[in-house]
């Protein structure tokens, strides 16, 4: 087993202990596998002891470097809310989210919302409402599952490629990406370590041709597979931060992830770049015939962006008891203009336990790089939390 300082594997054994009960914690491990294994065979401990060992551990933070320290502050004080929560004890939606990620989500006025939808009517031609007329659009682009792999690829050689002319990656990364069903996610980035990730694609709805660069650039290049295998060099191979062996779902750190892969196709996709890309190579080598040119498809989802905030609203008006699960699958589906399955979809994520307050990380994170870039190229900001330990409530001050 690898030496680690007494901090450092008390927190990755708390970690296990924690995932031992809630499954699913623990999205990402690097450390010894002893450990893993010693904790994972041990009895089952109690919330109140796992509480009593997380004390402990806040009262021993490191002191220097002073940005670890405050960053271990806040993961900590992350894990010590999902241990209430394991003890049934109840708190606070937003409160939750607060402690978990270091955010304060703010619900959309749904006037936004409706003029989203209205534009977007106007921009669709044909009959039918507009979660109709999108579906109908959509469906032009969806790609056959047996051609999904090779898109993919082609997608993976081109975002890595991008990625590489603005970042130095570990020689020896690569990513794998297969397809899989029955979750509630759409794609996913397992992290192995040693620079190696697994995208899966959940097949379960169709895929649009239209979404597969974000996707990719989402989970891989230069998303999370690239923040990953830097951090993982840096924090973990390079100074063994023991917090930095151990991805958390629930974790401020979960923010930044998201910002960088929601932000991801931006960077190496200069001005929407990935629509022209996509025009001409992916629907190409898709067999799909575009009925849109690249300007329309700007002006569709430029007028789509503020639907991103639906499932934040959904889940704030049903967690605080606003609305039933039948009246949030509606808001769901009135506001997200998706059908029935895709809201259902959305509110399995939604209430799912270790994605209930996770679905704010996706927007927040998203905002935080964009509101410090001051509507500027976001390049800088974005390079910043990729290769540091950066909060949250930190990011406004990176430009």
């Amino acid at each position: 087993m690898t030496e680690l300082p007494p901090f450092d594997e008390q927190l990755l054994r708390l970690t296990w202990e924690i995932e031992k009960q809630f499954p699913g914690f623990i999205d990402a491990y690097l450390g010894p596998e002893g450990l893993k294994q010693e904790t994972l065979a041990a009895p089952r401990r109690a919330p109140a002891a796992l509480h009593d060992d997380l004390l402990a551990l806040q009262a021993e933070i490191p002191a220097l470097p002073v940005q670890r320290q405050v960053h271990l502050t806040a993961v900590l004080r992350a894990i010590e809310t999902t241990i209430r929560l394991l003890a049934g004890e109840e708190i606070p939606y937003l409160d939750e989210v607060a402690r978990i990620y270091d955010i304060q989500p703010i619900p959309i006025a749904e006037s936004g919302f409706e003029q989203a939808l209205e534009t977007v009517y106007n921009l669709l031609p044909g009959p039918g409402t507009v979660a109709e007329r999108l579906e109908a659009r959509n469906e032009r682009y969806y790609v056959r599952e047996e051609k999904l792999l090779p898109l993919l690829d082609l997608a993976r050689q081109e975002t890595r490629r991008r990625t590489l002319e603005l970042f130095a990656l570990p020689t020896d990364e690569a990513v794998t990406i297969e397809l899989t069903r029955d979750r509630p996610w759409g794609a996913y980035n397992w992290y192995l370590g040693h620079s190696r990730s697994l995208i899966e694609l959940n097949t379960d709805l169709p895929t649009s041709a239209l979404t597969l660069i974000h996707t990719v650039a989402h989970e891989g290049y230069p998303g999370h597979h690239t923040e990953a295998a830097l951090k993982e060099k840096s924090f973990w191979l390079e100074h063994a931060y023991g917090e930095s062996a151990v991805a958390l779902l629930h974790s401020p750190a979960a923010v930044i992830a998201e910002g960088i892969a929601t932000t991801a196709a931006e960077i190496i996709f200069p001005n929407q770049s990935y629509i022209d890309w996509t025009l001409e190579v992916l629907l190409p080598a898709a067999g799909i015939e575009p009925f849109e040119d690249a300007a329309e498809i700007r002006a569709l989802e430029q007028a789509q962006r503020v639907r991103r905030y639906v499932s934040g609203n959904a889940a704030i008006a049903y967690h605080t008891g606003h609305l039933n699960q039948e009246q949030t699958i509606d808001y769901l589906q009135t506001y997200g203009a998706v059908s029935p399955r895709r809201a259902g979809k959305a509110f399995e994520f939604i209430t799912a336990p270790l994605s209930r307050s996770y679905i704010f990380t996706y927007t927040s994170g998203y905002d935080l790089i964009a509101a410090a870039s001051q509507g500027g190229p976001k390049h800088a900001v974005f390079s910043r939390c990729l290769t540091e330990l950066i909060l949250p409530s930190q990011v406004a001050n990176l430009a």
